[in-house]
């Protein structure tokens, strides 16, 4: 009678030791990790407001021309220079009746980053122009929205970079 030997089956590893198990799961862990990160950081981070006249009616946005609107019944226009050393501004705006008041507001805004916003104060000055300074450098696109002190108007304009060193916002 011929002996028989036993089968020799290699050791089997436990299952937290197979290759192919943690193949297959690395993903699912880096996909569970990732995801979870990026929900955090889109509830926590501020995605920056809209400078607009836009107000959020149910499921849908309503834009508010009531401003701008003002603003053409005045003929209103404003021309811009632009001191590209220093900065500064000068602004004399023309409409009818005539804008006299001490300050106007000037929104230099950036498309999609609100801390390069600048809003800019420009002083009225014996001659009848507006002064005022940027406080930064500016590169790229811009939206410009001139206002009055009471809010009652608004010129909007958009201008990329470089600037010319005079430009005009008309009411339209």
């Amino acid at each position: 009678m011929p002996h028989s030997t036993p089968p020799t089956d290699p050791a089997i590893a436990p299952w937290y030791k197979q290759p192919w198990l943690w193949f297959l799961l690395a993903p699912l862990f880096a996909v569970f990790i990732y995801g979870t990160s990026y929900a955090y950081l889109s509830v926590v981070t501020f995605d920056g407001m809209v400078k607009g006249d836009y107000a959020k009616t149910a499921k849908h946005f309503n834009q508010d021309s009531s401003r701008l609107d003002q603003a053409v019944a005045m003929g209103m226009q404003a021309t811009i220079s632009l001191d590209t050393l220093t900065g500064d501004l000068r602004l004399l705006v023309t409409s009818s009746p005539t804008i006299s008041s001490p300050t106007l507001l000037l929104d230099v805004v950036h498309p999609t980053m609100a801390s390069l916003d600048q809003p800019i104060t420009l002083a009225l000055r014996p001659d009848g122009s507006y002064y005022g300074s940027l406080n930064k450098s500016i590169d790229g696109k811009r939206y410009l929205h001139l206002t009055g002190p009471d809010n009652s108007w608004r010129l909007s304009s958009e201008i990329l970079t470089p600037w010319p060193a005079q430009f005009s916002i008309i009411a339209n």
